[in-house]
């Protein structure tokens, strides 16, 4: 039992990977706000060829000196590309802000209809994301070939838990695994245009 949970969080771990590397943003400038220690935190990102080139601080209200090294997770984000990255000891609030910021900042989509493919467990899944006020409205199965029944239970979770999470972090289905995870690169491949 506790070989198969070890092998179900490296899967997971896996998929979350392979799901933040296939994801490249929108180029533009984008303004994201959360809020620090002291007040609102608001950002300016860039996008530039699907990365993130610039992180430019536009308003803060926090400690001088104390806050400062809370900026510095900036440089971890550019380096990364995501805002998976540790946040700064001593001036963890600051830069728990500064990552929600740029997430806040990332998180709009540009409104529109995209298709995506990946790989399932047996053949290429297409997908249409509906993008509507800069949301993931809808996730719609174009064309596939997976095994019927065993393949149901993800194409009837996965779509649902990509909306609700607006995210495609979300857990794989258990038992319909490439399923899962084709579905799953199918949108990010979508998002990625």
């Amino acid at each position: 039992m506790k070989k198969a949970r070890t092998i179900s969080v490296l899967t997971v771990a896996l998929v979350l990977a392979l799901s933040m590397a296939a994801f490249a943003w929108n180029d533009g400038v984008y303004v994201g706000k959360a809020n620090g220690h002291n007040g609102p935190i608001t950002l300016q990102v860039t996008v530039e060829g699907g990365k993130i080139t610039a992180i430019e601080v536009l308003e803060h209200k926090e400690t001088p000196f104390l806050g400062d090294a809370g900026f510095t997770v900036i440089d971890a984000i550019i380096e990364a590309q995501s805002t998976d990255v540790d946040v700064i000891t001593g001036a963890s609030v600051t830069s728990r802000a500064v990552l929600a910021a740029v997430k806040d900042a990332l998180g709009g989509l540009t409104d529109g209809t995209y298709t995506g493919e990946g790989r399932g467990f047996k053949s290429t899944i297409s997908v249409e994301v509906v993008i509507e006020g800069g949301k993931i409205a809808a996730i719609n199965v174009l064309s596939q070939d997976e095994t019927p029944v065993l393949s149901d239970a993800a194409f009837n979770t996965i779509p649902g838990a990509i909306i609700e999470a607006q995210s495609t972090d979300v857990d794989v289905v258990t038992g319909a695994t490439g399923t899962s995870k084709g579905i799953i690169e199918a949108v990010n491949n979508a998002l990625s245009k």
